[in-house]
Formats: structure tokens, C-alpha cells, sequence
């Protein structure tokens, strides 16, 4: 089978420009946009102890429907797009905020970061810090030591 490709290329880029401008690119029946304009009056519902099951068949009466074959919102379906919103404006934000330190900078700023000690740290390790260092000969001859002591014969 061969393909067309100025076809394709034609096809494409007439089915990209069909689609929505809405900030779901999978979006089919516009129950994402409706839900996302609502959601503001959801909270509130919410907060005045309306149900989902309430609220979800309000919107349906409203028109909003799911799916392929139109079918009324449910709950469910309901309550899993609100939290996918959520999800959606929580990763826009994180993402917004990551924009304000460019990553070379933020690498930067990791590489030269040094270690430290906590100050309770700090402060038990200074009395170990103010006794005097032995030199490697010190410790050798200690060492030394110890060993004949131990193989000396009574």
C-alpha cells in the first residue's frame, strides 16, 4: 500500500486547523471547556453541601453529555474531571512557577552549593576540633606500642 503524501500533508494540517482551540487537545464533546467555565459555581454548590450526583445531574438537564454516544454525565464522570483540572491547573502553576529560574541557573546554583553541618553538629564536633592533631608518625609509634605490650612475655 502507498501512500499519498502531499495527501497526507493536506489532510493533516485541514484536520489541525478543524480542531478546537480549547486547552484539551482530546477534547470531542465539550464537556472538559463546560466543566473547566463552571467550576468556580461547582465549589460554591459544593460548599452549600449540594451532592455530586446533584450538580452532575444539573449539568446533564443542561445538556453537558459524555463520551461518543452523548451519554448524560454521571457522577463519576463528573467528579473525575474536576480532579483532572485540578491536576491540569496545579501542573500549569508548577510549571509557571519553574519559568521565574532558568535551568541553567538552577544547575548552577546546585553545583556550588556546599554541605554543612547543622549547628547542633557544629557544636559537639568543636571540642574535638580544639585538640591538637597527631602526625602520622604519633599514631604509627602508639600503634607500635600497643603491639609490644600485648606480645611481651611475662
Amino acid at each position: 500500500m502507498t501512500l499519498d503524501i502531499k495527501r497526507l500533508r493536506a489532510d493533516a494540517s485541514r484536520l489541525q486547523n478543524e480542531r478546537s482551540k480549547s486547552r484539551s487537545s482530546r477534547e470531542t464533546t465539550g464537556t472538559t471547556r463546560a466543566i473547566r467555565a463552571a467550576l468556580p459555581e461547582i465549589y460554591k454548590l459544593r460548599e452549600d453541601k449540594v451532592q455530586w450526583s446533584a450538580i452532575a445531574a444539573a449539568l446533564a438537564a443542561q445538556g453537558v453529555v459524555q463520551g461518543k454516544d452523548r451519554v448524560a454525565l454521571t457522577t463519576n464522570r463528573l467528579t473525575a474531571l474536576v480532579r483532572q483540572i485540578e491536576l491540569q491547573n496545579e501542573k500549569r502553576a508548577a510549571q509557571a512557577a519553574r519559568k521565574g529560574v532558568s535551568p541553567k541557573a538552577q544547575k548552577f546554583a546546585m553545583q556550588n552549593q556546599r554541605l554543612s553541618l547543622s549547628s547542633e553538629l557544629k557544636a559537639e564536633t568543636q571540642a574535638v576540633e580544639d585538640r591538637p592533631s597527631e602526625s602520622e608518625d604519633d599514631i604509627r609509634r602508639l600503634a607500635f606500642e600497643r603491639v609490644e605490650r600485648m606480645t611481651e612475655k611475662d
